[in-house]
Formats: C-alpha cells, structure tokens, sequence
C-alpha cells in the first residue's frame, strides 16, 4: 500500500465531487458522510487456474463514514498515479 499525500487526497474528493452524481446515500445505511482513506490499495488480478495475470490495479478506497461500506475507484481513472509504461 502506499500513502496518499494531504493534497492527493484532496484532488480525489473534487474527482469524486464531480463525477459521482445523483444519489451519494451509502446502499447500506443512506447516510451521506464517505471518508477517502489515506492510502492507494491494490488488488492483483488471477487468471481461472489461480495463477497471476501480473497486472495490477491502484485503488482509492472511499469508506461509509458510519458502516464501513466501501467503494473503489481506480487511482489511475482519477488521476493520482500516472500510468508507467
């Protein structure tokens, strides 16, 4: 995992400010209030047999600030981590 600098975080809540429309209501308990975690995930995607594909995908992990649900968004889409190679 790596760790989101203060004004990274900041980009990506006017990222998700501008994107995310219609309803912000969390599925699981309507409250309105999400929290972006000041780190960037990452999940490694397999093939069927199990084995590594080699690819893997930054995410932003934006959190229900009163049950836990979680959202991701890919770092790459929003703008915090330019693609390599």
């Amino acid at each position: 995992m790596t760790t989101i600098p203060k004004e990274d975080i900041q980009k990506a809540i006017a990222w998700i400010d501008e994107h995310w429309t219609g309803q912000k209501a969390c599925p699981i308990c309507q409250n309105t209030r999400w929290g972006v975690a000041d780190l960037i995930g990452e999940v490694q995607m397999t093939t069927l047999d199990g084995g590594l594909t080699g690819k893997a995908y930054p995410l932003i992990i934006v959190t229900c600030q009163t049950c836990g649900y979680t959202v991701l968004l890919n770092a790459l889409v929003v703008g915090l981590i330019e693609r390599r190679g």
